[in-house]
């Protein structure tokens, strides 16, 4: 590297950290106001009562839009490989859930609340333990040979300061402050010049997070002096360059590069020959630049942000706004707590009592119920010390701070989905600033996932980083799985990403239910929908595990199930649910017969009962028709046994079984209606 370009780096390393100081600074006292960290002006820190406004605040915001991993959808745009986009599913789930993605993005928001951006970086775990990747540390917690995604502190990242706001991609480098141990970075035969580095001295002040702690007193500091003494700890900045796509190490007590190499985000195709006995093409392990990078935007980070800002970057951190309002509703309540100790059962008492009576305080202190104490005046003899209740404002203070609050972050119970259920009607009215607030960050954490999720396919559709043994269901009916390793020619398809924003959030499993109730109810009888995709979306919806294997083996079963959904969700609710051809008749037909029996039925009113009763008895006559329509298609309709039908479907030789199975529909049917007639007397 020419010594004009070692100047730019060292120079941008220490222009972007004198950038952010009087950022690091806010953040810091953000987060010490989170660890119960702060004083009351005029009291002593014993007289502190320590009420946390950031911790409640700061978990229910997380819990609300980042408490599931989010339902990922794929669109193919090949035409002729429309199944890719399964199989990219299945990838892409796997994968979230071994890279272990929502810890990583659940500590990222916690971060952006508290620092304005929440980092992740993405990256690729080679196989073997030689091979490690800075900061060496965190990589007993990655799989080998698969991607990564891990959170970076906010106060290691240094970005470019002439990025726009919003706009990362547009930035010209970003710079990543890593400390790692000094024995890993000499062992590291990738660095040059690495017996050069040297470890952090114990009294050296250039790691502002290590120097912050050992600014303070006590135990905390003198243990992080001695980590550091002991540890031997270097501190490197890793400078992903857009400009000239490069990848460039630094350490603090190097000035040359340790590390100068062309970005490995980079996106490249394996070089071939053709074998000279064959002429198939063959690998020859080198790659070539194929153009553009992996990741999205050009960078390995992703900056999650919830704030809006005009020129920087960087703007305020979210709890800022309610910083203030935390100090003083602190205060407030240190105050009064101080004011009920210091005067509490204070009493002023008359010389003359004590001299008549030496025991008089004591026989006070101790006094029971009921106890008479004679003196010669009580009027004058004792009075108690009122130093009066709290200003009237006080009260109102602390009121209009928590009002402020709520509408600086919104937070209401509504939109922390709480409170009790309401009607789609009450919903839509009651609609808050909370809830589209909650939407808002939603879609910002959706984002998140989705850059994940492309990022993570992009690499491993990349020979150098697809898994040797990550293995995925490639077969289009799931009921009879079929596993195979995932390549990059499975990958290396034309795709988009799409992320439900809300599939993050904790929903209660009768919302679920009710949604997926609304759904089927609505599709079902549409001719484009898959009937038997709708039955395991509901099926899902109550928690039955396996759909598929429990559609393809236990037919029974799930026309059981599916009839005593219907005996709940419409038949209870006097609707009468559709009956489709394909339904297992007479299953149903028994199921709906002993409806009567449960106890739900049995808690409704006489009148009730018989208006459920006779949609019963019209739901089983429907049953009945397509029993008849069936029966009628399969021989009385003047088709041939063995016959193929209209449909292309062999029609079979009808049996004596069917008129049977006729004869009991109906008797079913006559004996609901006298069930019917007999409903109204009973309790």
């Amino acid at each position: 590297m020419k010594q004009a370009d070692i100047d730019f780096w060292r120079g941008a390393i220490e222009n972007t950290k004198v950038w952010m100081r009087a950022r690091h600074k806010v953040w810091r006292r953000l987060l010490k106001a989170y660890e119960l960290d702060f004083e009351v002006p005029g009291l002593p820190e014993d007289k502190t009562v320590r009420v946390s406004r950031f911790y409640p605040l700061s978990r229910q915001i997380i819990a609300s839009i980042s408490y599931n991993y989010p339902h990922v959808f794929f669109h193919v745009e090949e035409p002729g490989k429309e199944f890719a986009s399964d199989i990219l599913e299945r990838v892409a789930n796997a994968a979230l859930e071994q890279m272990d993605t929502k810890a990583e993005v659940q500590q990222v928001i916690f971060d952006a609340l508290f620092c304005d951006v929440g980092w992740l970086k993405f990256g690729y775990n080679p196989p073997g333990d030689e091979d490690m990747v800075a900061p060496y540390t965190i990589n007993d917690a990655l799989s080998n040979d698969f991607p990564y995604v891990h959170r970076v502190n906010p106060f290691n990242i240094f970005i470019d300061p002439l990025t726009p706001p919003h706009k990362l991609s547009h930035a010209r480098y970003i710079i990543e402050k890593m400390i790692v141990p000094l024995e890993y970075v000499q062992q590291d035969e990738r660095f040059s010049n690495r017996r050069q580095i040297q470890p952090i001295d114990e009294e050296d002040t250039t790691d502002t997070l290590l120097s912050e702690v050992e600014s303070g007193a006590g135990e905390e500091a003198d243990a992080v002096k001695e980590a550091k003494a002991q540890g031997k700890m270097a501190v490197l900045y890793e400078v992903h360059d857009r400009m000239h796509r490069k990848r460039i190490t630094f350490a603090e007590s190097v000035r040359e590069p340790i590390e100068e190499i062309d970005h490995p985000m980079l996106a490249m195709r394996p070089v071939t020959v053709p074998d000279p006995f064959t002429g198939e093409e063959m690998m020859t392990g080198e790659f070539e630049a194929e153009g553009g990078y992996l990741t999205h935007g050009g960078f390995p980070y992703y900056a999650l942000q919830f704030d809006q800002t005009q020129e920087s970057f960087y703007g305020q951190p979210p709890m800022a706004y309610a910083e203030d309002t935390q100090k003083l509703i602190v205060e407030s309540i240190s105050r009064r707590a101080d004011l009920l100790k210091r005067f509490s059962r204070t009493v002023l008492g008359a010389r003359r009592e004590r001299d008549a009576n030496a025991d008089i305080g004591e026989t006070l202190e101790q006094g029971r119920d009921g106890d008479i104490i004679w003196v010669e005046d009580p009027s004058s003899s004792f009075r108690a010390m009122d130093f009066g209740n709290p200003p009237p404002d006080q009260l109102g203070i602390e009121r209009d701070a928590r009002e402020y609050e709520e509408q600086a972050l919104n937070v209401s119970q509504m939109a922390m989905g709480g409170g009790p259920k309401l009607t789609a009607t009450q919903a839509s009215l009651q609609a808050s600033f909370g809830q589209l607030n909650r939407e808002w960050m939603q879609l910002r954490v959706a984002d998140c996932y989705k850059t994940t999720v492309h990022n993570t396919l992009r690499m491993m559709a990349d020979a150098r980083y697809t898994p040797e043994e990550f293995l995925v269901n490639v077969a289009q009916d799931e009921m009879e799985p079929v596993f195979e390793a995932v390549t990059s020619d499975m990958l290396r398809v034309r795709f988009k990403v799409d992320i439900v924003a809300g599939s993050t959030s904790p929903i209660t499993e009768q919302l679920e239910r009710e949604d997926a109730l609304a759904l089927f109810n609505y599709t079902i009888q549409l001719p484009e929908i898959n009937r038997t995709e709708a039955i395991k979306g509901l099926l899902k919806a109550f928690k039955v595990s396996d759909p598929e294997k429990y559609l393809g083996k236990q037919v029974e079963a799930d026309a059981m199930k599916l009839a005593s959904m219907e005996n709940v969700a419409y038949l209870m609710k006097g609707a009468n649910p559709n009956v489709t051809p394909e339904e297992n008749h007479q299953i149903h037909m028994g199921i709906h017969n002993q409806l009567q029996t449960m106890p739900e039925f049995q808690q409704l009113l006489p009148p009730q009962q018989q208006q459920v009763m006779a949609v019963v008895q019209q739901h089983l006559q429907q049953h009945t028709q397509a029993l008849q329509q069936k029966a009628q298609g399969k021989g009385g309709g003047g088709a041939a046994a063995g016959a193929p039908n209209p449909e292309g479907r062999e029609v079979k030789e009808r049996g004596g079984q069917e008129g049977d199975i006729i004869s009991m529909v109906r008797s079913q049917a006559q004996e609901m209606s006298q069930q019917v007639q007999r409903a109204p007397g009973q309790n």
